[in-house]
């Protein structure tokens, strides 16, 4: 009997402030404040289209700096998943690192924690 060989995974790992989002100096702090790049949306519900899984890895020291709590960046991520919705796309993961520059963390990007 032959096996079936699996097909590979294909994946997308995205930033998220810069990439799918505007940038903000003083952080992205609540949902108001998180405005989508123009394109990328689209973009990433072409690729889910196409069956290429995406998901998001972000460094959000905002968290250990106390700018914004845990429920905040939830509220800001279920806004970035309803208008993705709207598009017919979705992420298969988002990833955080909720530790400072300075913690030493292996999570924190450009280390590979999250991706581990």
């Amino acid at each position: 009997m032959r096996h079936r060989q699996a097909r590979p995974i294909r994946l997308v790992v995205l930033d998220r402030d810069g990439v799918i989002n505007e940038d903000r100096e003083n952080f992205i702090r609540c949902p108001e404040d998180w405005v989508p790049i123009e394109g990328s949306l689209r973009a990433i519900a072409q690729l889910n289209r196409a069956g290429i899984r995406v998901a998001i890895a972000t460094n959000q020291s905002g968290l250990a700096r106390g700018l914004f709590e845990q429920s905040d960046l939830e509220a800001i991520h279920r806004e970035l998943e309803r208008e993705l919705s709207k598009l017919e796309g979705h992420l298969d993961g988002i990833f955080i690192c909720p530790h400072g520059p300075s913690d030493g963390c292996e999570c924190r990007k450009p280390r590979p924690g999250l991706l581990l």
